[in-house]
């Protein structure tokens, strides 16, 4: 069983409104959740109502402690700053394959980045995965539910290992297929 379900499930059943945006601001509308948010918002938002505090302190800390953090979030590009430094980590696990209820960050070579929630590992093998992911994005992905919109929704995507690297397929056809580093981790709560 997934970890997060019953959060995922809560959030769709519930009527909001979403569109991507890096200002990153959840308005609140007669009960009904407006979210202005982009792909690491969206991570944050979603780690903090989920119980993982402790993962967000401790990721927060040492971003800060590294000067990196500049706002009171993190971006993809930390997430791959702090895999150098997995040992320093009590509250996040570094994985080496997608795993469900992960979080997979996407680096690509010119510092843009995305991460998504992986949902459910719909098929793989060893050098491929296809993946139902949970994200807030510019790009729907494949099978997509979100229609002619942006924000948060849930999609498919496939990542290709080939020989040391790895290849991401947004499943958008604006988007090609591309190379792209690729970290896996995984919150801890606290115990």
């Amino acid at each position: 069983m997934h970890v997060n379900n019953n959060f995922f499930n809560d959030l769709f059943s519930n009527d909001f409104n979403s569109e991507y945006d890096h200002s990153c601001r959840i308005e609140d509308f007669n009960g009904r959740k407006s979210f202005h948010i982009d792909c690491s918002g969206f991570m944050y938002w979603c780690l903090a109502q989920m119980g993982y505090r402790r993962a967000l302190v401790e990721l927060r800390a040492f971003l800060k402690e590294n000067d990196f953090i500049k706002i009171n979030r993190f971006f993809c590009k930390d997430f791959a700053f702090i895999y150098e430094h997995a040992d320093r980590f009590r509250y996040w696990r570094f994985l080496n394959t997608p795993t469900q209820d992960s979080v997979l960050v996407v680096m690509y070579p010119d510092g843009q980045g995305h991460c998504m929630w992986i949902d459910n590992i719909i098929n793989s093998d060893e050098t491929e995965w296809l993946m139902r992911v949970i994200d807030s994005t510019r790009f729907p992905h494949k099978h997509d539910s979100r229609i002619d919109v942006t924000g948060i929704g849930i999609g498919d995507i496939k990542i290709i290992r080939l020989n040391n690297g790895w290849i991401y397929d947004s499943g958008n056809p604006l988007l090609p297929p591309r190379a792209a580093k690729l970290y896996f981790v995984s919150p801890v709560k606290q115990v």
